[in-house]
Formats: C-alpha cells, structure tokens, sequence
C-alpha cells in the first residue's frame, strides 16, 4: 500500500527515508487553528494532525496518509513556529534556562479516510540558560521560523538543548517508533 506524508517538511521526509520507506509527499493547506487556554494540548496536537491526513486522504484512496504537527508547551500556553524574527527571540528567551513539553501528534489514515489511527508522543526538554547575545546569534544564523519554539533539533538548535527526555525523533517532528506501529496497523485491514 502506497504511503504519503501530508506535509512539505524536510525534517519529517528524513526521518521517514532513514526508517526505510517510500513516500509521496502532498502538504494539506489546512490552516491550524490557534490553541485555546485550558484546551489539552495533547489533544489540540492530535486535532491538528488529523486535520491534515484527513485533507490529504480523499486523494489517495489506495494509500496510507500520515499527517503530524508538533507544538511546544510551557506555563499553559502552546508556542508554534514565530511569526518573524523578533517573535522568534521572544520565545527563545522565554525557554531559556526552563524545561517546556515537546509534543508532536500523528494520525494515520488508510481508506480515504475511513480508518483512522490518532496519537502523540511528548518530550521533555530542557534548553540552556543562554545570553541574549547567544539568542541573537541563534536567530541571525539558524531558521527559527520554520520551527515550533524557534529551533530545531536537527540543527543549530541542538546546541541550545541541555537535557532531552525522551524520543529526540519527536523533537524532530515524527517519532518514528509510534508512526512504524501506527502504520502496520493501518495496513493489516
């Protein structure tokens, strides 16, 4: 069965190719609705998710289509990519030195749509307490605003991480071990 990735991330594409797959990818064009206070974030990542594999679904009815999304969550409030560069080291600052909950939501779907598998994985992930000189250097150099939270993993950002609990494959955007599982079960009906 044919397998698509509802997105044009790079990041999500690599960890799918290093897992030993072959995939179309198709973006959604769903537009995220903002978090609402109070709201489980956990099931705002999860909404958004389905939201894209199931804009994607009707045009691969023979496929299984993964959608994902990844938010950051601290002090009750989600931060998503930022919206310009001074919004960028707005978030930075406010990470530095605190541990914040990294949680991207999967869902599956196969059918068209009519089988549909939702779940997420959180990670806790502590960032360096880091100058505002260090922040500024960050944002001029890596590209924060591709990012929820204003950095990636993968790149320039690893360096502003202390301590990772957790899958850094969700931190990424895709944590593989769950999306190989979810997968296979889409398959096996």
């Amino acid at each position: 069965m044919k397998l698509v990735l509802a997105s044009f991330s790079r990041a999500r594409a690599e960890l799918l190719r290093a897992a030993g797959y072959e995939f179309t990818q198709q973006p959604s064009g769903v537009h995220e609705r903002p978090y609402e206070t109070g709201e489980d974030p956990n099931a705002y990542v999860e909404y958004l998710a389905e939201q894209k594999a199931l804009a994607v679904a009707p045009e691969f009815e023979d496929a299984v289509v993964i959608g994902a999304d990844t938010v950051l969550y601290l002090d009750g409030k989600t931060y998503g990519k930022p919206k310009d560069l001074d919004d960028a080291e707005r978030m930075l600052k406010e990470l530095r030195g605190r541990t914040h909950l990294l949680i991207t939501g999967v869902c599956v779907v196969a059918n068209g749509g009519k089988k549909k598998l939702t779940a997420h994985d959180t990670v806790n992930v502590t960032m360096r307490e880091w100058s505002d000189a260090h922040i500024r250097n960050h944002v001029a150099i890596a590209k924060p605003l591709a990012y929820a939270g204003a950095y990636a993993l993968q790149q320039e950002g690893c360096v502003m991480v202390e301590r990772l609990e957790g899958d850094p494959n969700t931190v990424i955007g895709l944590p593989i071990g769950l999306v190989e599982g979810m997968i296979e079960q889409a398959r096996m009906e």
